[in-house]
């Protein structure tokens, strides 16, 4: 069975053919393992990924996921700006189009590193966008070296063991310089307008959750669950490998109570993540959700982009939501999972306040884009479901495959959990 393997994508070269066409280079890694592909991409993409002015010196991972925002009716993906003292996102509006470009690139096997071979263009352009990277830490290692070199200079008098001194002291310098870039790619969505976080975190992080309380809660709706009570100093995290969550965000909805039914059936829990303004018209199903034993969580107000509001706007929000929520559920409200996984420090700040704690995700079936049920139950089979948190959403062909994701997950062995 082909299991999940991270792979990160790096934009290297912006820019138009001599026949005026747009095109983006970029560089597919995963493990050992390297492609580097040239795409065609249409006007309105150019010139959102322009507006960014991505190729400054800067090392540019670009996301190879996208997301539909159907408060803006258009696509979004990001980029991730890595210097050496930030790391920053950006957003921009993205066609369909690119979108199904990234996708066919994702699926294709990378090369051996030793067997690509890149023009000399390319390869002009990834050794000056690697010196330019390096430029800093060139300069300083090499004044480092200098002063080194006075130092022993002075103090060795000749004593052979100087050059066992210096080979040593340059090998503590370079150990500091190892390149921890390649990690997991994050999974960001977007809006419309491209700004910067000042420190951003995502959904795709798989750092073992600190559990501050794991617990047992069998009744008469599910055969045995646990509950786990997530440390509100961590902000993204994935669950230890014996576990596995499902999470529906954006309801409510007028599916909500066939997703509890489903779940309920099968003896299972799922977090439900519900967005403020679509609890008023759906308050059944809230209400319905949380006697059936779902967790219940706070997805914002409208759903809008959070990390751009005041943190005046970012507490209303999330405490007009709660406010909506505990009057159906009777229970206090402390999950809070942000639109397009977007955060910075002032929202985590914010969520703490109002002793909340944020729910991420480490697995995304992308099942908002699905055109058909077995294509989110195709990832499930595709992917290692140990220690997984996924993200799904309250859709037609979400509904029609969960039997088939619960009996996949169930055949895993793996303990169900929910969030409080």
């Amino acid at each position: 069975m082909e299991t999940y393997i991270t792979q990160v994508m790096e934009l290297l070269s912006l820019g138009k053919t001599s026949d005026g066409v747009n095109q983006i280079t970029v560089a597919v890694s995963q493990e050992d393992r390297q492609a580097i592909y040239e795409i065609n991409i249409d006007e309105f993409t150019y010139l959102g990924l322009e507006v960014l002015k991505p190729l400054n010196g800067d090392r540019i991972r670009l996301s190879p996921y996208s997301k539909w925002d159907p408060y803006r009716n258009t696509f979004y993906s990001s980029i991730i700006r890595t210097t050496e003292v930030s790391r920053d996102v950006q957003y921009f509006a993205c066609s369909e189009a690119y979108i199904n470009e990234i996708k066919r690139i994702r699926n294709l096997p990378p090369v051996p590193v030793e067997d690509r071979v890149e023009g000399p263009a390319q390869q002009r352009t990834q050794l000056l966008r690697q010196f330019s990277a390096h430029m800093p830490k060139i300069l300083i290692l090499s004044l480092v070296t200098i002063g080194l070199l006075i130092v022993l200079s002075i103090t060795s008098k000749g004593n052979d063991d100087s050059a066992n001194t210096f080979s040593g002291s340059v090998g503590v310098a370079m150990a500091g310089e190892k390149d921890d870039d390649f990690e997991a790619p994050m999974v960001l969505t977007a809006i419309s307008e491209p700004y910067k976080t000042e420190t951003s975190v995502t959904a795709a992080r798989t750092n073992p959750i600190v559990l501050s309380h794991v617990s047992d809660q069998p009744d008469s709706n599910h055969e045995s669950f646990e509950v786990i009570d997530i440390d509100k100093e961590e902000s993204f995290f994935g669950l230890p490998k014996e576990y596995v969550a499902l999470t529906f965000d954006d309801g409510p909805s007028t599916l909500t109570k066939q997703f509890v039914d489903i779940l309920t059936e099968e003896k299972v829990a799922a977090t439900f993540l519900f967005v403020g303004q679509k609890v008023e018209r759906n308050q059944d199903a809230v209400i319905y959700a949380s006697e059936h034993g779902m967790a219940i969580g706070n997805h914002s107000w409208d759903h809008s982009l959070l990390p751009k509001d005041t943190p005046q706007d970012q507490s209303e929000s999330l405490s007009k939501t709660n406010s909506v929520l505990e009057s159906l559920t009777h229970k206090t409200v402390t999950l809070f999972r942000p639109p397009y996984g977007a955060v910075n420090n002032k929202l985590v700040s914010e969520v703490k306040k109002l002793n909340m704690k944020t729910l991420l995700w480490n697995r995304d079936p992308e099942d908002w884009n699905a055109k058909k049920p077995e294509d989110i139950i195709r990832y499930f089979h595709q992917v290692e479901a140990a220690g997984g948190v996924y993200v799904l959403h309250e859709n037609k062909n979400t509904l029609e495959a969960l039997p088939a994701i619960l009996k996949h997950l169930k055949e895993k062995n793996l303990k169900f959990v929910i969030f409080k």
